[in-house]
């Protein structure tokens, strides 16, 4: 079954740098920002009427999303750090954008600002010691072509059309991660573009309390312009198992409960999306699952054939599995998203749609709330057809190199406590229904964070995924000597709170 014209989802990644002074510190109309001509002799400086507007603006997501009246495009990093100077001591907000798909509620405080489009700092550059070095626009379809033509690998997120650097600030989560850890645990150092215009290096020798930070956090910080990564021989000459599956919609407990089966030990190399999303032709829900595996075909089969059919029985019934189909391929790494769950990932790339997400992390997937959800779900659609595009995923990729590292590694928080990260997806069509898809997705967040159904003491979040309704600490971590040493990274390189557009990290510490 294709999916491309079902669902849009999966892009829902990434943000790269924002600042948004609130109204009790903001003093100037973003009118002011006219006089950029003087920094930005280039005159790279556009205006809502200019035919480069909507292809410079446009964002993956419009709910609660960032307004501009204002487009700069630097060409060079001299640029960048000149416009952020100008517009931070003018307390005008802004956003630093390589790729757009970030959709936290929080983006929504940044109105009437100016956007900084990354697009020329778009290069690759592979270095003596193998490791590369991307400009901060790069997005993941073309360094997965360098990596490949390299003879490399890394981890990167699943959608191609995502801004590698953002999706990297918060984390780096991707199919990979079992075998080579975190985005963000392969970052060797960054160069970033400070409140005040300076251009700073980070990595553990040069700014090592930045670096930590800014591996997890980073987007509370500045605008990152370029990263280095170390990266990898690429295994199985880059090939890749790809199994998409459907079943019946009575095999729900029987797929989840195998999916449970496999997190304990999960290979390193096997990452699996589990969905359930609309036939717009039934208003009926699907079940399915996509399948990876990151090594010989022969290793991928044998994990897909744990989801064949199973005959039922009084003591089974409930969790037997009747597999409707299956298409199994294998496929070069550069082709793997176009080839994913029948090309819904590429397919989700379209900009400038409704989308509200909620998320949280999970132990296991609790089976028979999950096939309470899947009735809610159901029930939910048919209610609301114009919210027929939403999806609920559950992401089970591997945690062996994740969970390698220790906890004071960086900023990212909660390893040991991400085995599954689920998504309520909520794409819709006409704003008639956002109160009803919000409610809907909120309640369902709160009852699926719950610790007796996600088997973690606390809401948990990965920081790229979550909604921007949460506590901080359920995305940077309860830890109090980790908000001691954010408040702290944050109080030195942000002085003035400048990047307060992305689930913000406040400087008095009172989180």
């Amino acid at each position: 079954m294709l999916l491309t014209a079902l669902i849009p989802w999966l892009c829902t990644l990434v943000v790269t740098s924002e600042a948004a002074p609130t109204s009790t510190d903001y003093d100037q109309k973003p009118g002011n920002a006219s006089g950029l001509s003087s920094v930005i002799p280039s005159g790279d400086i556009y205006g809502p009427s200019s035919s480069l507007w909507v292809n410079g603006t446009t964002r993956w997501s419009t709910f609660s999303a960032p307004t501009f009246d204002l487009l700069v495009i630097p060409k060079d990093e001299a640029e960048v750090a000149e416009t952020v100077q100008y517009l931070s001591t003018r307390n005008i907000p802004f956003l630093a954008q390589g790729g757009g798909h970030g959709y936290s509620t929080t983006l929504g405080v940044i109105q009437h600002g100016v956007l900084i489009n990354l697009e020329n700092f778009n290069h690759i550059q592979f270095n003596e010691d193998q490791s590369v070095t991307v400009g901060g626009a790069v997005v993941y379809r073309d360094l997965i072509y360098a990596l490949h033509n390299a003879g490399r690998e890394l981890t990167v997120g699943s959608c191609v059309c995502v801004g590698s650097t953002g999706a990297m600030l918060g984390g780096g989560h991707g199919r990979l991660q079992g075998k080579h850890g975190l985005g963000v645990d392969n970052v060797i150092k960054i160069r970033i573009v400070l409140w005040n215009g300076s251009i700073v290096e980070a990595s553990e020798q040069v700014n090592s309390d930045l670096f930590w930070a800014v591996r997890g956090a980073g987007q509370n910080f500045g605008v990152v312009i370029e990263s280095t990564y170390k990266t990898y021989p690429q295994e199985n000459d880059g090939n890749h198992y790809n199994a998409d599956m459907v079943f019946t919609g009575g095999s729900l407990e029987g797929v989840a409960d195998t999916i449970n089966s496999l997190i304990p030990n999960q290979d390193p190399a096997l990452a699996m999306d589990f969905l359930i999303f609309t036939d717009p032709s039934t208003l009926t829900p699907v079940v399915y699952l996509n399948l990876i595996y990151a090594g010989p075909q022969s290793k991928g089969q044998q994990y897909a054939d744990r989801f064949a059919s199973t005959p039922a029985s009084p003591s089974n019934n409930s969790k037997h599995i009747n597999r409707l189909s299956i298409n199994a391929t294998v496929v070069s790494w550069p082709d793997l998203n176009d080839a994913a769950a029948g090309g819904a990932i590429t397919a989700s790339c379209a900009t400038g749609s409704r989308q509200n997400t909620y998320s949280t992390n999970l132990k296991a997937l609790d089976v028979a709330t999950v096939q309470s959800l899947y009735d809610s779900y159901s029930a939910f659609v048919k209610a609301n057809p114009l919210a027929a595009q939403s999806v609920i995923l559950f992401e089970i990729f591997g945690q062996k190199a994740v969970e390698a590292q220790p906890d004071n590694y960086s900023a990212v928080p909660h390893r040991g406590s991400s085995n599954v990260l689920a998504l309520l997806q909520m794409a819709y069509t006409d704003d008639s229904v956002a109160k009803a898809v919000d409610d809907w997705a909120h309640k369902w967040r709160d009852t699926l964070a719950s610790p007796r159904i996600s088997g973690y003491p606390q809401l948990y979040t990965y920081q790229n995924y979550a909604h921007g309704d949460e506590p901080l600490g359920a995305i940077y971590g309860y830890d109090v000597w980790r908000k001691q040493r954010l408040t702290a990274a944050k109080r030195k390189y942000d002085p003035k709170d400048v990047f307060n557009g992305y689930h913000n990290i406040p400087l008095n510490g009172k989180w």
